[in-house]
């Protein structure tokens, strides 16, 4: 579905006019008109607010629902949890075949089974409803993406049919890229222009991030059991390991 007409839906679903949600937005109604009619494309920083006052998620307007979010979540933990579809199945009492459509995302669980399941893989409801707070800007995102995949500003600017100063001004948050521009971007780095958009980092992305070397180590029931234990600290007591693993990292050649 265009975005214009995910918009227009969200948009009377939600019971605002046009008049109403462009007065929310800080733009003309003419204009608002106009991107539910295809004519003209939003700013990034128009799609954010849209995201705020419809109260859903960037994925939302672009055609990506909760179902491939909640399928990367329940997939993730299971595999940290070295746990087969069949073995999940057996201890939530959820058909294998129910499972698996959750993960691939062509089914959405409800509140009732997604309780189950986290009951199952030793986590609580929260953590497939919550928003994460590790927040990266889009220019942190893009500059992210580029280094990871080892190319150059130039390169990329190359790839996405901008200038190299615009890579550099987006990266250091000196310029908001227009939406096309941004599509752009993505298209050149092979992720999806949500990825840019959403307020906190997404399961896929988290995990593809990972080296080798922890990914085997979330199979380690001795790493499980450390998870299990700091899942439900309180904000301060998490804060403070956090930070002690930040003073390790740093002065770790000190400690050998």
């Amino acid at each position: 579905m265009a975005l214009g007409t995910t918009i227009r839906d969200f948009r009377k679903q939600r019971g605002f006019t046009l008049q109403v949600l462009s007065d929310q937005l800080g733009v003309s109604c003419s204009f608002l008109s106009a991107v539910e009619r295809g004519v003209k494309k939003p700013s990034v920083a128009m799609v954010q607010k849209l995201s705020d006052v419809l109260n859903i998620s960037p994925s939302y307007l672009f055609g990506i629902g909760m179902e491939k979010v909640y399928g990367e979540k329940i997939r993730f933990i299971r595999k940290g949890r070295s746990l087969t579809i069949e073995e999940l199945s057996e201890l939530s009492g959820i058909s294998p075949e129910r499972i698996q459509a959750y993960e691939e995302g062509t089914e959405e669980p409800n509140l009732e089974t997604l309780d189950r399941l986290g009951e199952a893989l030793s986590v609580t409801i929260r953590y497939f409803l919550e928003k994460s707070a590790d927040a990266l800007s889009i220019g942190e995102r893009v500059r992210r993406e580029r280094e990871k995949q080892g190319l150059t500003g130039v390169a990329l600017a190359d790839k996405a049919g901008i200038t190299p100063a615009m890579v550099s001004q987006i990266e250091n948050n000196q310029a908001e890229p227009s939406l096309d521009t941004l599509e752009n971007v993505a298209k050149a780095l092979g992720v999806s222009v949500c990825y840019f958009l959403l307020e906190q980092e997404d399961v896929e992305n988290l995990v593809a991030s990972l080296n080798t070397d922890v990914l085997s180590l979330l199979g380690d029931p001795r790493v499980q059991a450390v998870l299990r234990a700091v899942r439900d600290l309180e904000a301060g007591d998490l804060k403070f390991i956090l930070n002690y693993i930040q003073f390790f990292k740093r002065n770790r050649s000190l400690l050998d």
